[in-house]
Parts: structure tokens; C-alpha cells; sequence
């Protein structure tokens, strides 16, 4: 499983495009006896912020898929899984995340671009690698649980934190009067949410699945990881 994950939300023409990047670190949980060293751990994720960004509103998606094609040259992302939002975005924006990926831009994984519908599932989770969905009170809820159990680090001194924590605080659950439905959004229209599902992203498929497999960067063809 990639120990770093990056979140992308992609905003649209009034909304921000946000990244957050997690470091997945695993801790021992638990008590064991004096006479049975071990029994009783186990190991639980957690997820340490090391970056977050926030575009300028406007910026082209272009330029987006360049800077995080810049992040990822790091070492210590080469081996990350990129996790990209691109409900309401179209398959062309999508696409210019798949050609980077093919010049070797994006690390080792195939970029996952999710489809974010709206609700819960009775289920929960994600459906299919390769053009996965999920749902947004899903998404959500799995960000809200680990926060609760601290199980996320977000260090006060990083930029963007102060923003990130705001929106945190004024993601609510709405529920519709209409159908009864829940779902999650920003407080007030003004408040802006893309740093939190950004976030969420970061911190989804990791916590939900196992080790994701490696595609050829000239074929497109997942294969096992090495």
C-alpha cells in the first residue's frame, strides 16, 4: 500500500482546485499480557498532512496537472497514489491526468479519477479501480470517523491548515426536506469545501483497500506490484 496519497479536488469556474497530501503511518493499538508479548496489538492507520495547496481561482486545469506532476518527482511521492475528483468536470480534464501519467509524470500508480454521487451507500466503499464511484456521504463519513479517533495530523504551522480546519468545522450533514435524504456540504453558500475533500480524498482508498496494482505507463495494462 503507497505510504503517501494525494487528494485532488478540481474546482470549477467559482470553486477552488485543492491538494492534500497524507502520509499513511501505521501505530500499535492495544494492551498485551505480561506472559503473551504481542496479544492483543494491532496495527491501525493513521494519516499525518505533509502539504496542501490551493489554487488561484481560474487557474486552467492544465496548469494544475503540471504542478502536481512537479510534487510527484519528489522521492518520496514517487510511490503515491493520486486520488482526483472529477464529478462535473468531464472526461477530458480526466484525460490530462491519464497522458501525464504515461509520460512517467504521476508516480507509479494509475491516478485515480472518482465519480462522486450523492448520499450513502448501503454498502459503503468503492466500486472498480480502474473507474471507481463513491459516494459523498461515504467519502465524508470515513473522513469524520478518523478525525474523531484522531487518527489525522494536521501540524497548525502548514500553510493552508487554518483554512483546512475552518472548513472542517463548517461541513455539516444537511438533510433535504423534500426527500429526506442526508448529505454533506458547507455550512453557508460562501463557505468553500474544497480543501476538505480534498482531504477526504487523501485519506479514502487507502484506509478502505488493499495494495493497488501498478499500470505499464506505455500499454495502460494494470500488472502486480512489484
Amino acid at each position: 500500500m503507497a505510504n503517501f496519497t494525494l487528494g485532488l479536488d478540481l474546482g470549477q469556474s467559482r470553486d477552488y482546485s485543492a491538494l492534500v497530501v497524507a502520509e499513511r503511518v501505521q501505530i500499535f493499538e492495544g494492551r498485551s499480557s505480561e506472559d503473551d508479548f504481542g496479544a492483543g496489538y494491532h496495527l491501525e492507520d493513521t494519516y499525518h498532512v505533509r502539504h496542501i495547496q490551493r489554487w488561484e481561482l481560474g487557474t486552467p486545469y492544465d496548469c494544475v496537472t503540471g504542478d502536481v506532476g512537479e510534487l510527484m518527482q519528489a522521492p518520496d511521492l514517487r510511490g503515491a497514489l493520486l486520488t482526483l475528483d472529477k464529478t462535473g468536470v468531464g472526461g477530458a480534464v480526466a484525460d490530462l491526468f491519464m497522458k501525464a501519467y504515461r509520460r512517467g509524470e504521476l508516480g507509479r500508480f494509475w491516478p485515480l479519477g472518482v465519480t462522486l454521487t450523492a448520499g450513502f451507500s448501503q454498502r459503503g466503499g468503492a466500486r472498480g479501480y480502474g473507474n471507481p464511484t463513491a459516494h459523498k456521504g461515504d467519502l465524508v463519513q470515513r473522513l469524520y470517523t478518523l478525525l474523531e479517533g484522531g487518527r489525522i495530523k494536521i501540524p497548525l504551522g502548514l500553510p493552508f491548515a487554518e483554512q483546512l480546519a475552518k472548513e472542517i468545522r463548517a461541513f455539516r450533514p444537511k438533510q433535504s426536506a423534500r426527500t429526506g435524504n442526508l448529505s454533506f456540504e458547507a455550512e453557508h453558500e460562501s463557505d468553500h469545501d474544497d480543501l476538505v475533500i480534498a482531504l477526504a480524498l487523501a485519506v479514502w482508498w487507502p484506509h478502505s483497500k488493499g495494495v493497488p496494482r501498478c499500470v505499464d505507463h506505455d500499454t495502460g495494462e494494470l500488472k502486480e506490484r512489484a
